[in-house]
């Protein structure tokens, strides 16, 4: 039986970027956006991540993406699961308001809840040569939204850090202090049980990856692991003066560290970019099969010059392996590239669209 899938069939963008008009019908699978730098490409793929989150993954807010000279844009599109969606975004004077089947949505998470996109852009959150911070709330992001019931405990969690701290710098008692440390690891706990689940699952399906793979890699959450519940208690207790001292708490959930590496060295450092850039590709690929078996429905892709860095070999190799995901996938390339790709495969389907 096929995979239920996401799939979007149709987008209008107006006065976006550098859109005035712009209207697309997509095909079922593999869709290439081509074209000359300043085309509005990944203007395309930024506009059908607007319709599920109501924001850019490139961090602009409203008045950015406005085209020149005009007060808003708009973008209307058909998304199929199950049935039609029809979802509208508008945007201008700092705010975004979208629409769910011709009714306005009063909360993003009505649509985003129901319309899954998974990303990879070089002006998007980086997987591989970014922050720990950025990895860390990857993880985070994919736990959440995998386990909706896991939202609770990281805002548990960091309400319990925040008071801490602010009876810290208040020289609370002993009793009052308690009461938030216990708060701090019986979230911080349950935090880590959920995101070791998702970590065995990612580290699952990037293991099926490696006969095509030249860097087989895997993921590993580094911090300072507790034994037990009392031994987490007792060195909270014991770093009290320093905390207060600091300011913060310096270990839990919040300071982990997600090294992504081969060999148990980082692919950030031993990589090459071309194989930093598959490797980013490739966790995509596996995020999307993370939320396909917790909510039964592939996600989309996007993928922003997903050919960038890569040479002649690993570029057919990504693409035939694109050619077997069983989601809808969104590509930009630039024109040169293009052609080299209907050169040589024949199972792409194309869909070429310059401004």
């Amino acid at each position: 039986m096929p995979t239920p899938r996401l799939t979007l069939q149709h987008i209008h963008i107006h006065n976006l970027r550098c859109h005035q008009d712009f209207s697309w019908d997509c095909g079922e699978h593999l869709n290439l956006i081509s074209g000359d730098n300043g085309s509005g490409k990944t203007t395309v793929l930024e506009a059908a991540y607007i319709l599920a989150y109501g924001r850019s993954f490139r961090q602009a807010k409203a008045p950015q993406l406005t085209r020149w000279d005009e007060k808003s844009f708009h973008i209307q599109a058909t998304i199929q699961r199950y049935g039609p969606l029809h979802i509208r975004v508008d945007g201008g004077k700092g705010k975004v308001d979208m629409s769910l089947q011709g009714r306005k949505v009063a909360k993003r998470k009505d649509i985003f809840e129901h319309v899954s996109l998974i990303v990879d852009a070089p002006q998007g959150v980086r997987l591989i040569d970014g922050t720990p911070g950025e990895r860390r709330k990857w993880l985070d992001r994919l736990v959440i939204a995998s386990q909706t019931a896991s939202y609770a405990h990281y805002q548990g969690y960091l309400r319990a850090l925040m008071q801490r701290g602010r009876l810290l710098r208040n020289r609370a008692s002993a009793a009052e202090l308690e009461s938030w440390e216990q708060q701090i690891v019986d979230y911080g706990l349950v935090i880590n049980q959920k995101r070791g689940v998702i970590l065995d699952k990612l580290n699952q399906y990037l293991a099926a990856e490696n006969d095509w793979l030249d860097l087989p890699f895997q993921l590993e959450l580094i911090g300072q692991g507790f034994e037990n519940k009392e031994e987490w208690l007792a060195w909270l207790d014991g770093k009290r003066d320093e905390h207060q001292r600091l300011g913060r708490v310096t270990q839990g959930p919040h300071c982990d560290r997600l090294k992504i590496s081969y060999n148990t060295r980082e692919i950030r450092v031993c990589g090459s970019r071309g194989q930093q850039k598959v490797s980013g590709i490739v966790l995509r690929l596996a995020e999307c099969a993370v939320l396909q078996e917790a909510k039964r429905m592939m996600p989309i892709l996007l993928l922003d010059d997903c050919l960038e860095s890569l040479d002649h070999t690993r570029a057919l190799r990504l693409l035939a392996r694109l050619g077997k995901h069983q989601g809808q996938v969104l590509m930009t390339a630039p024109g040169d590239v293009a052609d080299d790709i209907r050169q040589h495969t024949q199972h792409l389907s194309l869909n070429e669209n310059g401004q």
